[in-house]
């Protein structure tokens, strides 16, 4: 069970006798954005861009897979309908930050998704969406009204100041 894969380019390019040293690298950067988290049995597999066919692209494509079931079978946090939806509403909007007041605002509107109406429901799946990593909410515990949602957290970087 592999936890992680790290793909790099043009290993054909690298002293062969320097490999180790450059695994043993990329799993510490790998490991360093992860809590906590090992590698147990991770095979290497190598490929070559230029060239995706064979046994190497098999021997890959079954690492893929089993790495795959291997989080699908071990994820406890698994994402309900109600995240789903409140995901592909965030997706279908145009404005990538809102307050939770906007927010439900839009959702009171909404024929589309069949979601709770209820503030304290949407923050917990709105907590849930940020745990995952796929959107940024920012809970305002005095006001939550005010609390912000960013749906997509690239704006982050490129229209903060």
């Amino acid at each position: 069970q592999c936890h992680v894969i790290t793909v790099a380019s043009h290993i054909d390019e690298v002293d062969q006798r320097n490999l180790p040293n450059i695994y043993r690298k990329l799993a510490e950067i790998s490991l360093s954005r992860l809590s906590q988290q090992s590698i147990v049995n991770c095979g290497l597999v190598h490929l070559d861009c230029r060239k995706l066919v064979g046994g190497e692209l098999s021997s890959f494509t079954t690492t893929l897979s089993s790495a795959c079931q291997s989080i699908r079978s071990t994820n406890t946090r698994e994402m309900s309908l109600y995240c789903h939806m409140l995901y592909a509403l965030l997706e279908e909007k145009e404005e990538n930050v809102y307050t939770l007041d906007q927010l439900m605002a839009i959702l009171s509107e909404s024929d589309e998704y069949c979601l709770p109406q209820d503030v304290e429901e949407i923050t917990e799946l709105l907590s849930s969406l940020h745990t995952t990593g796929l959107i940024v909410f920012l809970k305002n515990n005095h006001t939550p009204g005010n609390s912000w949602v960013v749906a997509r957290k690239g704006v982050l970087l490129t229209e903060v100041n």
